[in-house]
């Protein structure tokens, strides 16, 4: 068996092993990551499934897989996602498939997703087993001063709710209130990561100008929409993203500023997805019907 590493979450601690010599970026940025302190909330198509977002990225294609068992674990690349599958699953997406809960504690991973599915949202923290010797690998570091900025503020909202965030619970716009602003301004920074992606993989193949082109056009799109909802915080940081991307030389620097921009969108869509009652919303939903 493979190192052990250790899920705190719903007062329930989950013992599981890498799959290193499977998936050893995914594993090694996983262990480098540690200690990990976030939040879980369940996926919202998949079923069982227990998901907490991680600080790092890592492309797909690692040990890739579209269909898992109960006990799996996987990163989900596209919202940098640990995935634990605990139940009933329909695959949503890929995974790199990284580690796997230790059998005889699967039950308590069943009911940890229980209380978190019925909770809404509850603290997680991952921690490498004390048995486990481990080598702490240095994160790499940047030259560019933006990267550097991006890193830093990925850090400043990772444990404490966004002051963009916050400000969407004081919105009332009227004849609704605040929640279709919330519901919108979720689904807008899902669309500006998944079109970072697009970008990012578009800059391993075109020409660096073209490339800078999309990119530029994509980050435009996303501040246009995230400023309709009050983002000032994101949208002051794409603006230095986007000078800095006009003056890149190098197609590499420009994917990693992409990727870390993706992990800071993706950590505020988390904040904004963890306050939005989505069980609560299901169980009283009445769809209507056009007369």
């Amino acid at each position: 068996m493979d190192k052990i590493f250790e899920i705190d979450m719903a007062g329930e601690k989950i013992r599981a092993y890498l799959l290193t010599a499977e998936a050893p970026k995914t594993c090694q940025a996983f262990e480098t990551a540690m200690p990990i302190k976030t939040f879980a909330v369940n996926a919202k198509f998949a079923g069982d499934e227990t998901i907490g977002m991680l600080s790092f990225y890592v492309p797909p294609g690692e040990n890739e897989v579209p269909s898992v068992e109960p006990g799996d674990i996987g990163y989900y690349p596209r919202s940098q996602t640990l995935c634990l599958f605990y139940g009933d699953i329909m695959p949503f997406g890929y995974i790199n498939l990284f580690a796997k809960v230790i059998p005889e504690d699967l039950d308590k991973a069943v009911i940890a997703g229980g209380k978190i599915l019925k909770a809404g949202s509850m603290p997680l923290t991952i921690n490498m087993s004390k048995s486990q010797e481990t080598q702490k690998v240095m994160s790499p570091k940047h030259n560019n001063p933006t990267i550097i900025k991006v890193m830093r503020a990925i850090e400043e909202i990772w444990e404490n709710e966004p002051d963009d965030v916050s400000s969407m619970r004081t919105h009332k716009r009227p004849p609704m209130g605040n929640f279709p602003w919330l519901i919108y301004s979720n689904f807008d920074l899902f669309w500006g990561t998944e079109n970072l992606h697009v970008a990012s993989d578009l800059a391993k193949d075109l020409e660096l100008n073209a490339a800078k082109k999309v990119s530029l056009s994509y980050l435009k799109r996303t501040k246009e929409r995230l400023g309709k909802w009050g983002y000032s915080n994101a949208t002051s940081l794409i603006e230095e993203v986007s000078d800095n991307i006009k003056i890149l030389e190098s197609s590499d620097e420009l994917i990693t500023l992409l990727d870390s921009m993706n992990v800071y969108l993706n950590r505020l869509g988390s904040w904004v997805d963890a306050m939005i009652p989505w069980n609560n919303m299901d169980n009283s939903l009445k769809l209507l019907t056009l007369k």
